[in-house]
């Protein structure tokens, strides 16, 4: 027979060709899901890994193909079994039960001796579950590997049937979810054992599925939705577009909303969040909200803001022609300490939430050693705490549909800023466990102090176009050479770079003043005291408290707690009582301290 025709996939067209020089096949990644092969009518059908198989053996003069599991074995075809029973050894009623390390080894021995008379095929599934986490192969699993590679080594192509010539192999196909479940001596020290790798199906696979499953043949105006399901399908098996189909199904949800039922079978979010008509509401007055927490930067809040829109519009990624596959937005936050990158992204989050404590935030200073990793994405097999997930990725899974601010992220250690391609690039993360965590409905917001210059007094400060020329340029050194990762920088795009300015006079005096009514505010509600402050005294205040912006709106803040909130709190200590109350005077002690007087 000749080769397998075009439209198989890969991996098959692997085993049937090197069926003559190859007794046993280590199949490993993505097994358990369903593959395309040409049906009846030519068209592509999925099949799952037997059947496929069977397909390709079947064209080859195979008899049998039996599926070895720990609950028992199948045969392919159904019919078979008189001639898979004997060929294995076993009473034809044994082939459905349990098998035991030794009777594998037993119908092993003699499916691949050398006085067999049938072509039959063995596949031992679950082959990765048998073995206890973490722990070595047990004597009796041990002693069926190594004879089963002695038995492969002297395994003979054999030549069965009346006008057969060519000699194949009678192979045994072990199923592994990765090679290092099986002994490096078997998977790599043998000729007789080929390794075969099954990846994840590409676009044109489930463009091919998706248009067989939204009945497309039928239908030639549901292609674009079609299409629409298989770019945002990026990364899942076919099985799983299989059930997203199902589930549309069973939740009304009509073919032209295909991107619904992806996102309900990722997020568990039927309903997209994005597009709630409150949400459009409140971002018609982002430019005010965001405005009213961070002051002196337009530009900033503009671009923040667009971010929000263009997801509310569902227009992410429209530039590039199809669905976007990474998060619904990227942002990073550049410019000097204390001028509002964090408070942008907390009025973000309750902008979108309703509260910033929504926000998912996780400061990297935290995770500049490499073991830190574990942390954000969890513990590997065989390590402690590996089952109980990361920070990070326990969080986007319990909360989709959220805000995650990086802050500081040149602190991380570059082999974490690794896992921040994943999720730049394709809007998933694979956490400790192997478990994809998806990154589709979350915007990502990092922020850097990397390329401030420091303030010189005898300077001219850089402002606009200028400091943003100065910063951007000082990142992409600092990736290129200091972080050695380049390709994070192009995930985020530069035009994704937002830089603050420093906060100029203007802006620090609407600071103190805001600052100054939050403290007055907090006086009325705790203690039911009415608080004047006098100008002159708010002047002072101001004056001290804008006198050094090299911190910003952080060392505005602490001033003012030196300057007001701490003198203010010990003439209210000693006055109790509510009333109104004017703070008349302030002034700075020779021993280093305010004080403060209030009169009625």
């Amino acid at each position: 027979m000749s080769a397998l025709p075009e439209g198989y996939p890969v991996w098959l067209a692997d085993i049937d060709a090197t069926l003559p020089v190859t007794a046993s096949y280590v199949v490993h990644g993505n097994i358990h899901d369903r593959y395309l092969l040409p049906g009846p009518e030519g068209n592509l059908w999925p099949m799952d890994f037997a059947s496929a198989l069977w397909r390709s053996l079947h064209r080859r003069g195979f008899e049998a193909l039996v599926v070895h599991t720990p609950v028992g074995q199948r045969v392919y075809p159904a019919g078979a079994a008189p001639v898979a029973a004997a060929t294995l050894g076993l009473a034809q009623d044994a082939l459905g039960a349990p098998a035991g390390p030794d009777q594998l080894a037993a119908m092993i021995a003699a499916l691949t001796g050398p006085q067999v008379q049938h072509r039959v095929a063995l596949v031992v599934d679950y082959v990765s579950q048998r073995r206890v986490q973490g722990q070595p192969h047990t004597p009796a699993e041990h002693d069926l590997l190594s004879a089963t590679l002695i038995r492969l080594n002297e395994a003979p192509a054999i030549v069965v049937g009346a006008g057969q010539t060519t000699a194949l192999h009678n192979p045994v196909l072990w199923l592994v979810e990765r090679p290092a479940d099986l002994p490096t001596w078997m998977v790599g020290g043998s000729d007789a054992i080929r390794q075969v790798s099954i990846p994840l199906p590409d676009l044109s696979a489930r463009a091919a599925l998706a248009r067989l499953l939204l009945g497309v043949p039928r239908d030639p105006a549901l292609e674009q939705a079609a299409v629409r399901f298989a770019e945002t399908t990026e990364g899942m098996t076919l099985a799983s577009l299989i059930e997203v189909t199902r589930l549309a199904t069973d939740q009304g949800v009509p073919p032209d909303r295909i991107e619904d039922a992806v996102r309900a079978y990722r997020t568990g979010l039927l309903k997209n969040p994005w597009a709630q008509p409150e949400l459009r509401v409140r971002l018609a007055a982002g430019v005010t909200a965001l405005g009213g927490r961070v002051r002196g930067q337009a530009r900033a809040v503009r671009q923040g803001l667009d971010i929000l829109i263009r997801s509310n519009m569902g227009l992410s990624g429209a530039e590039r022609g199809r669905a976007a596959s990474g998060p619904r937005g990227i942002l990073f936050f550049a410019g000097p300490t204390g001028v509002g990158k964090t408070e942008l992204a907390k009025a973000m989050a309750e902008l979108i939430f309703g509260d910033e404590r929504a926000m998912i935030r996780f400061d990297m200073s935290e995770f500049a050693s490499e073991h830190a990793e574990a942390r954000l994405i969890g513990s590997p097999p065989g390590y402690v705490g590996h089952g109980q997930g990361g920070e990070l990725t326990n969080a986007v899974r319990q909360r989709p549909f959220c805000l995650v601010l990086l802050d500081e992220i040149e602190k991380a250690h570059p082999r974490i800023l690794d896992k921040f391609l994943q999720i730049l690039s394709d809007g998933r993360l694979t956490d400790g466990s192997g478990d994809t965590v998806h990154f589709g409905e979350a915007i990502v917001v990092f922020t850097s102090n990397l390329g401030v210059p420091p303030l010189d007094p005898d300077a001219p400060v850089p402002r606009g176009a200028d400091l943003e020329r100065l910063v951007k340029g000082s990142i992409e050194r600092a990736f290129r050479e200091d972080l050695e990762r380049p390709e994070l920088l192009g995930r985020i795009g530069e035009d994704n770079i937002v830089v603050f300015d420093y906060i100029d006079d203007d802006t620090a005096v609407e600071l103190a003043d805001l600052f100054i009514g939050n403290v007055v505010r907090r006086v009325a509600d705790q203690l039911g005291v009415t608080l004047e402050v006098a100008p002159a005294v708010r002047d002072r205040i101001v004056g001290a408290a804008t006198a050094d912006l090299s911190l910003g709106g952080r060392g505005i803040s602490r001033v003012i707690e030196s300057v007001f909130v701490n003198p203010l709190s010990r003439a209210l200590f000693e006055r109790p009582g509510a009333g109104r109350l004017t703070a008349s005077e302030i002034v700075f002690e020779e021993g280093g301290w305010w004080t403060l007087t209030l009169t009625p």
